[in-house]
């Protein structure tokens, strides 16, 4: 029986300071899985610091490292959908994890993320908000904030399902990527978690939470956009439309079969004793 193959995603812009370390911890780990394939693919947005020559090293230096450049910055989500196609088409991955570079995500709860496939699981969540999952104390108190507030939002808009929207830290089997790669991306940034997580949901997907604990970035700075706050709410609340767009057709359709059925009634019984 053949391995699983499992590429783990890294986008890159201007992580020079936080790249190397980040690829060496999840090495440690990956070297104690042997019951997959585990590949590492860094997708660099036109980093103009030392970033790219880093990863160049860094491939040269592990077998299981590959690096592909886009010419110009697009933003986080098209960055993602890119390089989920490039880990599905070129490198046949069969579980593509999302994974931070700034070194916010541990991979010591990769092997535990990893079994949950192999326990049913479609779509496994690095969760910060379900039972046993925390966030840094660190971390500054506005941009909590806005996380919780962001996914209460998400929650009342769409459903309370889930704890966490947001997450950077998942992994999801490729047969449900490969039908989001084919779908509109509403957001190239930040709020396409969203987007992929609620249709990662509408296709049915079994959804796990993982509790982790989310660790602030020690070196570098944030790359979280200005505007993230109202493009992500501008997203939730166009998922929402679409689903009621859904249901109002539903309705239209079924309110005109009502109608041709009483017509059809209607005229039936001028001629037969009904």
């Amino acid at each position: 029986m053949s391995r699983k193959k499992i590429v783990i995603i890294i986008p890159t812009h201007n992580e020079s300071l936080s790249l190397s370390c980040t690829v060496k911890s999840l090495q440690n780990v990956i070297a104690d899985i042997s019951h997959c394939n585990i590949q590492i693919l860094i997708f660099d947005s036109a980093s103009t610091d030392e970033t790219i020559n880093i990863a160049s090293s860094l491939r040269e230096k592990y077998a299981n490292v590959h690096l592909v450049l886009e010419s110009k910055k697009s933003g986080l989500g098209s960055a993602y959908i890119q390089a989920m196609g490039y880990a599905i088409d070129e490198m046949a991955a069969d579980i593509v994890f999302e994974y931070d570079a700034d070194g916010s995500h541990q991979p010591k709860y990769l092997p535990a993320m990893i079994d949950l496939f192999n326990q049913g699981a479609d779509v496994v969540v690095g969760s910060r908000y379900v039972k046993g999952g925390s966030v840094d104390s660190c971390w500054p108190w506005q941009r909590h904030l806005t996380s919780k507030l962001g996914n209460l939002v998400t929650q009342l808009f769409l459903t309370f399902r889930y704890k966490d929207f947001t997450s950077g830290f998942r992994g999801t089997k490729s047969c449900y990527l490969s039908s989001f790669l084919n779908k509109k991306l509403l957001s190239k940034r930040y709020a396409y978690k969203i987007q992929l997580f609620w249709d990662l949901h509408k296709q049915g997907a079994k959804i796990v939470e993982h509790p982790v604990h989310f660790i602030d970035r020690s070196k570098g700075e944030s790359k979280a956009p200005n505007g993230n706050i109202k493009e992500s709410l501008l997203l939730v609340i166009t998922l929402r439309l679409l689903e009621m767009r859904r249901y109002f057709s539903m309705c239209m359709a079924g309110f005109l079969v009502m109608i041709v059925q009483i017509i059809a009634f209607d005229f039936m019984s001028k001629f037969f004793s009904l």
